[in-house]
């Protein structure tokens, strides 16, 4: 074996020992949570217009769900630094498992609200399962830790959209999408059961004893003032960090429940074909993650997250410029190449994918730099808060007005400008901690 074989290896061997605790169960949990929600996904969207909703129902429920979830963050991050991370993860994962079969027996897009609301509910642990990721990989490794984490999280996702195409070509959109989320709940049940048995605690709580006895009032108040020392805590490059994240994640959000519909009804994609373009997305979206993890610790967080930007932004215009083509001719040497509008949009999601990828792990990695231990699951619960209802909730509700009643392209010219707003803060106003927190 030659001396760089030698190093390649051993570099392999790093990155993979970070699979072990705390980590390799979240990973393989996680994992089998993702592949079933990615397999509900595909065709959700299409689902909620079946059950009878008009075209604007699927981003207001995604603002409503997006609303719950970001108040409930609030009590979820507190309870991850007060009184530690497992106990929080392991409950509410088993009403993650029950919350799906609502989705699989709603008999009108109605009741669809409860399923959403009862899922947001549940999503409480979110804080405590960010939390403990980022008390489980060392401060040095946070680029390879995030990135072996959506590593194997999206190789668990990549046959979903198959499945889901299956499931919709052999049962049709509603009942297929119905199987879906059963085989959700099946997957978070198995999820559930692991994270009890296997998981341990990564905080010890040192004033469980008091608060316990404490009443509501007393419970809240102090609540309040935990979220209001983390945010006079935070570093004013997370605060600018924080700002491009909103401004971004505002025009994302109006145009997640709405690709599907644009790509199939105003560019002219068959719902199959959405399905094999999924399939493209996710499978570049996990090669992106195998080396993205190396890629982000070597160059800088920074820099990956501006690479990320200027790639989505690439992908964005292509895509707002596909309905205007019929294909594209590519002369080489020995031959002609002819793209259809279906083969532009494989390029083009994999471009979207493999930004969305570097763009994770370097955010991740950037906010773990940036914020104490004994504050994270505070502040990242505050950053969802308000990235939720700043940026996803109104969002939504954006996407869903303005693709019904005004011009469907206008989330998507929407998310082309504030993509390279937030790119400009970024450059401009965020740098990298000298010192990497805890």
């Amino acid at each position: 074996m030659t001396i760089l074989g030698e190093g390649k290896l051993k570099e392999v061997r790093e990155y993979f020992s970070l699979l072990r605790g705390n980590l390799l169960i979240i990973i393989v949990t996680w994992a089998f949570i993702n592949f079933a929600r990615e397999v509900t996904s595909i065709y959700y969207p299409k689902y909620v217009v079946a059950l009878g909703a008009p075209l604007f129902v699927p981003g207001l429920l995604r603002a409503l769900y997006m609303a719950i979830t970001a108040i409930t963050a609030i009590l979820g991050g507190y309870i991850a630094d007060r009184y530690g991370r497992k106990n929080i993860i392991t409950i509410f994962t088993f009403c993650v498992a029950s919350s799906y079969l609502l989705y699989a027996t709603a008999p009108t897009w109605q009741w669809l609200i409860i399923a959403e609301s009862t899922l947001a509910l549940s999503s409480i642990y979110i804080p405590a399962l960010q939390a403990m990721i980022a008390d489980s990989i060392p401060p040095e490794k946070r680029g390879k830790g995030y990135s072996l984490t959506y590593l194997m999280i999206s190789l668990a996702g990549t046959p979903s959209a198959l499945i889901a195409l299956t499931l919709y070509l052999q049962h049709g959109l509603v009942q297929g999408v119905r199987i879906a989320f059963f085989t959700a709940s099946i997957c978070a049940l198995i999820a559930a059961a692991l994270r009890s048995f296997f998981l341990r605690e990564t905080l010890q709580a040192s004033s469980n004893s008091i608060t316990r006895t404490r009443g509501l009032k007393e419970f809240l108040k102090d609540t309040l003032s935990s979220y209001k020392h983390a945010l006079k805590s935070m570093k004013k490059s997370l605060v600018w960090l924080i700002i491009a994240y909103i401004i971004f994640t505002f025009s994302f959000a109006a145009c997640t429940s709405y690709w599907i519909f644009y790509t199939t009804e105003e560019i002219g994609i068959t719902d199959k074909q959405w399905a094999w373009i999924s399939l493209a997305y996710d499978i570049t979206y996990f090669l992106t993650l195998i080396a993205t993890g190396i890629i982000v610790d070597k160059i800088g967080r920074k820099k990956s997250w501006v690479l990320s930007r200027i790639l989505f932004a690439t992908a964005t215009l292509i895509y707002l410029l596909t309905p205007k083509f019929t294909s594209i001719t590519i002369t080489l040497p020995t031959s002609i190449i002819i793209l259809q509008k279906y083969h532009i949009l494989i390029v083009d999601f994999a471009i979207f994918a493999l930004a969305l990828g570097i763009l994770g792990v370097a955010i991740s990695a950037l906010q773990a730099d940036l914020i104490p231990r004994e504050l994270r699951g505070r502040t990242m619960a505050t950053i969802s808060l308000l990235s939720s209802f700043l940026a996803i909730v109104p969002g939504s509700i954006y996407g869903g007005y303005t693709y019904q009643y005004l011009n469907k392209a206008t989330p998507f010219i929407t998310l082309l400008i504030l993509n390279l707003i937030s790119l400009t803060i970024i450059i401009l106003k965020v740098k990298e901690p000298k010192i990497k927190e805890k």
